[in-house]
């Protein structure tokens, strides 16, 4: 009679291998579906992020539609349509409907998506929720046809299941969309597809993003910018950061027939010459293969490499967004808000962690109609993605509030925690491999490298903000103190005058002596049929100067706009005109008139004007220059102007144009 089996046996009967599909099927909360409105937001930024992603690649300036349709109780079909290069047929079941299937987990550059979970993980959560198929029309230029696939995903073995596969005339030269009907729940707010979408197209500026709610509403995100970002160059890891056994995998998936020309070819920042230095300093010698560098000589490699002074990582694998293109996009999008004030963005150099290069970008902007008495709005971005969950969580939340913004103008208690004040925070991590607190790339984990980045990243941003509410005090000073020195000093002279029987003396050489600022100020005149907005620029500084002046009004204004004289320069879409005024002596005035025709309902409050060239201290009536303003900086043109009056700059007895913090409180740069 046989022995019945043991416990151990038994146990043993009982294991299986899991398939990884199976296990997100009964895990789905990790990867972003956990209730269903955040259902709905994860499937729509898989697919968009891998829209976007795909385009830059193939340097395709994105057009990526969004389609929300309901389709029963908590049931919405999505629909996500680019202009992409396409995916070849034998390529759309694995990059549907297959988990862990992708083409940059391996690769050390900065992508949206690397896990090769993210779309797949939606079409798993459609089917387990409705039963229906993702259907996807996709095609590549270079075929006539789009295919037409319909799948599933066979849970307990990973692999895709086809249900249909035809072709159809296709309705675009390229392209892919995709379509699946989920359980889910649409919203609105700060956690919602429309915020997505908009913190999207803030960090992708060259992208047009449209959605289509459930309503029938359409709201499009155009494009701030046609330039498209530099695609990331796949780079070898940097040896600060890495660990022994991170190095020993390397040493043994090495090609290389030395351990010096490992080092050489296979990590970054590590010349000939540094290499022969390292091999010395752990006794190693130059022609021993990699995969014999085990044990003790791993550890003394390691140690000699962390001690080495390399060269500092490449940023070539990261695609930063920029000073320009963060400006741009966050004007673009915010619209309404009309912030006073942009600070200059800031972008660290790029830095290490585990081996992987990262930098921090921090944008700021005051002001406006942002709300005065609540914390300062934070939008959290990793590899261009907004972040919209797990805030408390994310170390781009820790760092924000370990900053004492008391320091740079803003209230915050204890000098700790999120700010409070009209300000917002847009804070981006490109890194080649982010650290996310989980699958659903919600948060950033902490690590002191990135942490200590990013806390150097907003202080820098912060410092510009202290700089210019400080000089927005003075200038509000002087702002009343000249309007004091205007209503007293005509009465004292006037009286004066009459006291000693001579005439009322011109006030103006006294105005400059006390003031020494250029004034710029508007009006509004009501006629027949227009409306006329005079404009005069009076130099009550005490030397000649060129002023550069700058118009912005809403576009459908601009379009009813005359001037009175013409611009040197317009951009009538985006409602910008400019002039360069002819030279001002001290107590100079020139003027200019902006009329619009009927019918027309303007307000000389409608009207932005800007100056440049000119210290933002000595400036009343207007801003200084916005720094995304795609027009030359104003050095040259006043160099230009002054040369053409036969007065060169730094003439004696003239005062120099502080040009460096103009173009600082501008937020510009020579490389702009």
């Amino acid at each position: 009679m046989p022995r019945p089996p043991t416990i151990a046996q038994q146990l043993a009967s009982k294991q299986r291998e899991i398939s990884v599909a199976e296990f997100f099927e009964r895990n789905r909360q990790i990867l972003g579906f956990d209730n269903l409105p955040r259902a709905m937001l994860t499937t729509v930024k898989e697919a968009v992020d891998n829209s976007v992603d795909v385009c830059d690649e193939a340097r395709i300036a994105p057009e990526i539609s969004v389609e929300i349709a309901k389709e029963g109780e908590d049931r919405f079909r999505v629909a996500v349509t680019d202009n992409g290069p396409g995916i070849l047929r034998r390529e759309i079941p694995n990059v549907f409907a297959r988990l862990l299937y992708g083409s940059r987990f391996h690769s050390n550059r900065q992508a949206r998506g690397q896990q090769g979970i993210g779309i797949s993980a939606a079409v798993l959560y459609a089917n387990l929720t409705t039963a229906r198929p993702v259907r996807i029309v996709s095609r590549v230029e270079e075929e006539d046809v789009a295919h037409v696939l319909e799948l599933f995903i066979d849970t307990q073995k990973n692999q895709p299941r086809v249900v249909l596969d035809d072709v159809a005339l296709p309705e675009s030269a390229h392209g892919t969309k995709v379509e699946l009907v989920l359980k889910a729940k649409y919203v609105r707010g700060r956690q919602s597809v429309l915020e997505y979408l908009r913190g999207t197209a803030i960090v992708n500026p060259h992208a047009r993003l449209v959605l289509q709610e459930p309503d029938g509403t359409r709201v499009t995100f155009e494009r701030a910018t046609e330039e498209l970002p530099a695609v990331p160059k796949e780079t070898p890891p940097h040896p600060y950061g890495l660990e022994l056994g991170e190095l020993g995998s390397l040493l043994k998936a090495s090609r290389q027939a030395t351990v010096s020309e490992f080092l050489v070819k296979d990590l970054q920042g590590v010349s000939a010459r540094a290499a022969k230095e390292l091999l010395v300093a752990a006794g190693i010698p130059g022609a021993t293969k990699p995969v014999a560098v085990q044990g003790d000589v791993q550890e003394r490699l390691l140690a000699a490499l962390r001690a080495a002074p390399l060269l500092a990582p490449s940023s070539e694998g990261l695609s930063p967004i920029g000073a320009m293109l963060i400006k741009r996009g966050l004007r673009n999008v915010l619209g309404t808000l009309r912030p006073d004030f942009f600070a200059p963005p800031v972008t660290r150099p790029a830095k290490v962690r585990g081996g992987f290069p990262f930098l921090v970008e921090v944008g700021l902007v005051y002001g406006g109609a942002l709300p005065v008495d609540e914390p300062v709005q934070i939008l959290r971005f990793a590899n261009r993605v907004p972040l919209l969950f797990q805030q408390g969580a994310c170390a781009i939340t820790t760092a924000i509030g370990s900053v004492d913004w008391r320091r740079y103008g803003l209230e915050q208690k204890g000098g700790s925690g999120i700010p409070v004040g009209p300000a917002l925070l847009l804070v981006h991590i490109a890194s080649t491999k982010v650290p996310f607190t989980s699958e659903a790339k919600e948060a950033v984990a902490e690590d002191p490298e990135i942490d200590r980045e990013l806390v150097l990243a907003l202080q820098a941003a912060a410092r510009h903000l202290r700089t210019h509410l400080s000089r927005a005090s003075r200038r509000e000073f002087a702002g009343e103190k000249f309007s004091i020195i205007q209503k007293i000093l005509p009465k004292l002279a006037e009286k004066t005058s009459h006291l000693v029987g001579k005439p009322v003396p011109d006030l103006t050489p006294v105005v400059t002596r006390i003031m020494d600022v250029v004034h710029v100020e508007t009006g509004l005149t009501q006629e027949a049929k227009t409306r006329r907005v005079p404009v005069t620029v009076t130099n009550y500084t005490p030397r000649p100067r060129v002023v550069e002046l700058f118009l912005e009004v809403a576009p459908e204004l601009f379009a009813r706009a005359t001037f009175a004289p013409e611009p040197d320069g317009t951009e009538p879409a985006l409602g910008r005109a400019w002039w360069t005024l002819p030279k001002l002596p001290p107590n100079g005035r020139s003027e200019l008139a902006v009329t619009f025709a009927a019918p027309c309902d303007v307000d000389a409050d409608d009207l932005d004007w800007y100056v440049a060239g000119i210290d933002e201290a000595r400036l009343l009536g207007a801003d200084p220059l916005p720094g995304d303003w795609d027009v030359r900086l104003p050095r040259t043109v006043v160099e230009a102007a002054e040369a053409a009056e036969g007065a060169p700059a730094g003439a004696p007895g003239e005062e120099e144009v502080d040009y460096d913090a103009a173009e600082a409180s501008a937020g510009v740069r020579d490389d702009d």
